[in-house]
């Protein structure tokens, strides 16, 4: 039988897990080329996107100490899994955005139907790929604010061949790398595509 004493302290040591598991639940989608071998993949690089200038009296802007540490938390995974980086000729191209409020934020940034684009204005990126022909795409502007998105392009076609997105709560104005780091593992856990799951 457990003493109330080991009882009190296995509860003490359990609850800074539990505020794990609250993010390691958070809603992850995957949408994906299921016509592409991604196994075949070696090197990445990161996407040439266009980072707005900031606006006078335009509020919270582009956070680079946030964007650093996205990125470094991609780049760990994808070299976990067994890819390089690799500047002059990348076998892929990736890219993230963050969902975040743009209620107040000049509608500046129109792109032709079929292109994905990040935020001109309060976050980060304006992207220029391809996005037509993968079911299931939603431009970052559809999806709940906190929400990471991490986009695998061809750099061959400029075309969006994977997305894995995580409505992680993520505030854009901190830099709570606990968070970052659980949900871009979350994300980067089903990428490459399993056979089998390219099968389906």
């Amino acid at each position: 039988m457990i003493k109330t004493s080991h009882l009190y302290i296995l509860l003490v040591l359990l609850l800074p897990l539990a505020g794990c598991a609250r993010v390691l639940q958070a809603d992850n989608q995957y949408i994906y080329d299921t016509s592409i071998d991604f196994s075949k993949f070696r090197t990445f690089n990161w996407y040439s996107a266009e980072v707005p200038k900031p606006r006078a009296g335009a509020g919270p802007q582009f956070n680079l100490l946030l964007d650093q540490r996205v990125r470094e938390a991609i780049a760990s995974e994808l070299v976990k899994q067994g890819l390089r980086p690799e500047v002059e000729n990348p076998d892929l191209i990736v890219a993230y955005d963050l969902a975040v409020d743009t209620s107040q934020a000049p509608t500046d940034y129109t792109f032709p139907a079929g292109f994905g684009y990040g935020y001109s204005y309060w976050f980060g990126y304006r992207f220029r790929y391809i996005t037509n022909g993968l079911a299931g795409y939603q431009p970052i502007q559809a999806l709940p604010l906190g929400t990471l998105v991490i986009d695998i392009i061809d750099p061959d076609t400029n075309r969006l061949i994977w997305r894995g997105y995580s409505e992680a709560g993520i505030n854009p104005t901190s830099q709570d790398m606990e968070r970052i780091n659980l949900a871009v593992a979350d994300i980067m856990s089903q990428f490459p595509p399993s056979p089998i799951n390219r099968a389906r």
